[in-house]
């Protein structure tokens, strides 16, 4: 494998050149490059002795993926000039340690030096968006996720790939999925966009995404075709990819992506939902197939009301359909929308219903919000040993992360949903198999705790229902803060970097008890059981000094406890 630190040669003509170490046999280096300026010879390399078996020779001025494997019985050398060429992302990896070891970042610089969440799911370099094709098998953990390893700004979608025991630590495989050509010549943008896994009759694992064809508009005239993924045996690469579905449905224009695939049982055959929108409002497809190879359409799934049009909302993305507790759950994002009262804007919605392959959803109650923060997108979710977990994209295009960040994007703690008795989707977090110790008291009047650098889980629970009042302060040594307000039935989270144009607030007529989990920049907020969430990502605010709680209420009618949390180390 690719080891060490890069250090300059001494001799011949690589005076100015770096070396990255050996390749051993059977490993496989992968990287994305382009030319620091033109040129005409190589500059970079790999070696057997003084024989080159590799080399990138006048690479163009866009970056571009080279991938080159190790079948010599020998060790091998790789170099490169580090003045002519500007690497976006460079790894190395073996099969037999990729399941532990994962890929091996080069240069071997290590992290950034700003501070990363620690509980939640980040790249290792770059930029990253929708969780994509989330499964459980044997043991483990797939994420899959929407990710650019050009720059930490979106760009010519790929799928990301990690593999992970407990949901918490991580493992980094190699890139899944590229844009079926390099875009960056084309000066266009798509690539392999969202998608999902599914297990199919045979049990064979198969993937379903969106390609987008080159396109030169991020809002019209680009063309979404459907695609299925056998993977190879080893899940790290594909074995075919086909396109099955390149016909759009009449009153359906340019936005028309991704695919959620299942196989049901009981009709013995395929379902896949879409994003969409149909003759300009917002809408869910339904196909249907024998096969999982050719699709059938079976008309609208759901179209929104007129007002999500009117409101901006260009179509739905990420669209979900799940049985829970005997109901149906629909779930889907609103790209475009911005609701007029609070000004949020792309919010999740979901709703109750049944659901027949033939009869279509039947709703049963109103839609609601998934999580009014907002900064939680495109959730997807999937089975585990019976539990239906979901994920979702912490970031909602309001707040821009600073530059010069070595990686963009987090995932949401992965959440099990559920239907309360008021047929309300209920979302608690994964916490099983953190270590927890509990955070002393230094403040009595307001509580006041100080978590230092590590997360933490705030828990309050009423006596009764007639909590009207509380706040809640995260506080940094400059006297930033965050904070969680209850005042007469609305429910309100703030951030530093809130300019007070939007609203972050939810009707609470009733408060029985919260959750609050922080994590370097990362609020996830449950109350009710569940029942109301709400997620923020603040990028000024990432360390606290203290965790105050002011309530008017006595102290016997709330209960206030809090505790750090802490990832186990790999089999602890």
């Amino acid at each position: 494998m690719v080891c060490g630190i890069a250090k300059q040669l001494t001799t011949g003509a690589f005076m100015a050149w770096q070396t990255w170490g050996e390749l051993s046999p059977g490993a496989t280096i992968e990287l994305w490059a382009r030319a620091s300026r033109p040129v005409s010879t190589a500059v970079f390399v790999i070696r057997a002795g003084e024989q080159r078996v590799f080399e990138i020779g006048s690479p163009p001025p866009y970056f571009e993926h080279s991938r080159f494997t190790n079948l010599w019985e020998q060790p091998l050398t790789v170099h490169l000039d580090p003045e002519q060429l500007e690497v976006s992302l460079a790894y190395h990896w073996h099969p037999e340690s990729l399941p532990t070891q994962g890929i091996r970042l080069l240069p071997a610089t290590g992290d950034s030096p700003e501070a990363r969440p620690e509980l939640h799911f980040s790249p290792p370099r770059q930029w990253m968006n929708d969780p994509n094709g989330l499964h459980y098998q044997d043991g483990h953990y797939h994420l899959f996720y929407q990710f650019h390893p050009n720059s930490s700004e979106w760009g010519p979608m790929h799928w990301g790939h990690a593999v992970s025991r407990d949901l918490f630590n991580w493992v980094h495989y190699p890139v899944f999925l590229h844009p079926e050509k390099n875009l960056l010549p084309l000066g266009a943008t798509g690539g392999a966009f969202s998608g999902s896994a599914c297990t199919g009759h045979d049990g064979r694992l198969r993937f379903y995404y969106t390609e987008r064809l080159p396109a030169y508009d991020l809002h019209k005239d680009y063309r979404e075709v459907q695609k299925r993924v056998i993977p190879a045996a080893d899940g790290i690469t594909p074995d075919a990819i086909t396109t099955v579905i390149s016909e759009r449905p009449d009153g359906v224009d340019c936005d028309f992506r991704d695919p959620k695939v299942w196989y049901d049982d009981a009709s013995e055959q395929y379902l896949m939902i879409l994003g969409a929108a149909l003759h300009g409002d917002p809408a869910v497809l339904l196909y249907t197939s024998r096969d999982g190879e050719h699709w059938h359409y079976r008309g609208p799934l759901y179209v929104a009301p007129p007002q999500f049009k009117d409101q901006g909302a260009r179509c739905i993305e990420c669209p979900d359909l799940l049985p829970l507790n005997g109901r149906w759950v629909l779930y889907m994002g609103f790209v475009g929308h911005q609701d007029p009262e609070t000004g949020r804007h792309n919010l999740m919605y979901y709703q109750v219903g049944q659901f027949d392959p033939d009869q279509g959803f039947l709703p049963e109650g109103p839609l609601r919000e998934v999580d009014f923060g907002t900064d939680f997108y495109a959730m997807q979710s999937f089975l585990a040993d019976d539990r239906r977990l979901a994920i979702a994209w912490l970031f909602n295009w309001a707040f821009q992360k600073p530059p010069g960040s070595d990686y963009c994007g987090e995932m949401s703690l992965p959440r099990q949903l559920s239907l309360n008795a008021e047929k309300r989707l209920c979302m608690h977090p994964i916490l099983s198999g953190l270590i927890s110790r509990s955070l002393p008291l230094v403040a009595v009047s307001p509580v006041r705790f100080r978590p230092g650098d590590n997360p933490c889980l705030l828990t309050m629970q009423a006596a009764d229902g007639d909590i009207r009042h509380f706040r809640i302060a995260g506080v940094d040594a400059r006297q930033r803060e965050w904070s969680v307000t209850l005042d007469d039935g609305l429910l309100r989270m703030v951030l530093p970097e809130d300019r007070g144009d939007i609203d972050y607030v939810h009707p609470l007529p009733r408060f029985s008890d919260l959750s609050l989990l922080y994590d370097r920049g990362i609020i996830e907020l449950f109350v009710n059981g569940g029942s109301v969430c709400g997620t923020r990502r603040s990028y000024q605010l990432t360390e606290l000094s203290s965790l105050t709680i002011d309530t008017t209420h006595a102290p016997e009618a709330l209960s206030i406890s809090a505790e750090t949390l802490t990832c186990p180390q790999p089999g602890q």
